[in-house]
């Protein structure tokens, strides 16, 4: 039993305790953050322009009318 505890309560990785280790860690998350902040407002433009093509798009379809009068009323 007493292995189990030392062994659950060992770190998996021995040198994660590293003050270096983390700093390296978070400057990696600090990059790929910005990363992927990047490519988000990237991905939030392209969303704009196929929103405004599309309402262009729509804009120019024409709806059709149809002349339809009342065949009560003539008679």
């Amino acid at each position: 039993m007493n292995k189990f505890f030392k062994w659950f309560f060992s770190p998996s990785v021995k040198g994660e305790g590293n003050a270096f280790y983390l700093a390296e860690q978070i400057i990696e998350l600090k990059s790929r953050v910005e990363e992927l902040e990047k490519e988000n407002r990237e991905l939030k433009e392209l969303v704009t322009e196929v929103e405004l093509n599309l309402r262009e798009q729509i804009d120019k379809i024409h709806p059709v009318i149809y002349n339809i009068s009342d065949s009560n009323k003539g008679t």
